[in-house]
């Protein structure tokens, strides 16, 4: 079984010019009103009245190139709605606060994440809950807000990443240019890519020697994750070996992961595993430690070489749900902690 993340479709059209801020918020709003009362959501029946001596936009703004085209966000952002993990990623590591975001986001936020309005899962996103924190900047991925662009477009102005994990450098980069937050973004990434030259000169010859296998246990089966995947991303970047079942996997492109039964297990071996768990709500994170325990007593699992070697270390969710310098050097944190002995 393979996964994709989602479809990528041809970019939209250019954004129509921005009104005042008096001017879009009536318009949006009795766009939006009438839009949501014909889904059947619970409305005043009649819009706002729109002003009666309209003025021309003031508010100075910045045109940044996205997913979806080009958008004119404004210059300094107060209210920021985040609808995908990168975006969530970006804004706290950042150092900013959404007004509202979704939920299933790495682990690392949860502390970040009780200030935060929460607007569930990010593939049910709710218009209304957008639409009632009167954002000035939506920032999500294509793969889910794609299909309703234009819905977000018409609450604010909204940018949207590509929304694959290997490219996470550019979903970052597009994320911090729309925060205004370019140059803060340009010095973490410059950080990294001096972690990368310092691992590179710690392990030396150790790179090309240790097969590094990535390995996320499900509830009903296993996860491969190739050289596109975020942590493979890392990985390709330092240049470590990789096991021939995930010796694969071009940077933006996808799949950047492969399910295997658990039959295969065999195929998640290498000098060493690295292994973490994964749940969008609480009853799929017990699921999948549940599993976690459940395979590391299962005989195959246990003739695996990493495993008889005591070479398998479980590690956190942000080798996975991640996209940010931040994160990848958590990631590289894990690698000296038990690579470089």
């Amino acid at each position: 079984m393979i996964w994709q993340r989602g479809p990528h479709f041809p970019p939209g059209k250019r954004l129509i010019q921005t009104l005042s801020r008096s001017i879009r918020r009536s318009l949006l709003l009795a766009f939006c009103v009438g839009w949501i009362a014909a889904c059947g959501g619970k409305v005043a029946q009649q819009p706002a009245p729109l002003p009666t001596t309209p003025t021309v936009a003031t508010q100075p703004c910045r045109e940044i190139q996205h997913a979806m085209g080009k958008t004119c966000v404004p210059a300094n952002p107060q209210r920021i709605v985040a609808l995908s993990g990168f975006a969530v990623d970006a804004v706290f590591s950042l150092g900013m606060k959404p007004v509202g975001a979704v939920t299933n986001v790495a682990n690392l936020w949860a502390d970040e994440m009780q200030e935060v309005t929460s607007l569930g899962l990010d593939e049910q996103i709710n218009l209304e809950a957008i639409l009632a924190l009167q954002p000035d900047l939506i920032l999500a991925s294509q793969w889910n807000a794609e299909p309703i662009y234009g819905q977000l477009s018409a609450i604010a102005p909204t940018v949207l990443d590509g929304a694959i994990l290997g490219e996470w450098k550019n979903s970052f980069a597009i994320h911090s240019a729309a925060l205004g937050k370019t140059q803060q973004a340009e010095q973490q990434m410059t950080h990294y890519q001096e972690r990368v030259r310092d691992v590179q000169q710690r392990l030396g010859d150790k790179l090309q020697q240790t097969e590094i296998s990535l390995v996320r246990i499900l509830p009903e089966h296993l996860a491969l994750y190739l050289k596109n995947s975020f942590a493979g991303s890392i990985l390709e970047d330092i240049g470590f070996a990789r096991p021939p079942s995930q010796d694969k996997g071009v940077i933006g492109e996808e799949p950047f992961v492969i399910a295997i039964s658990k039959e295969r297990i065999q195929d998640t071996d290498g000098d060493v595993i690295f292994l973490w768990t994964y749940g969008a709500t609480p009853d799929i994170a017990q699921s999948a430690q549940s599993a976690l325990q459940k395979i590391q007593t299962d005989p195959l699992w246990l003739q695996l070489n990493a495993v008889q070697q005591e070479r398998v270390y479980v590690v956190s969710d942000y080798w996975h749900v991640a996209s940010t310098p931040m994160q990848a050097m958590l990631v590289i944190d894990d690698l000296l902690k038990y690579l470089d002995r």
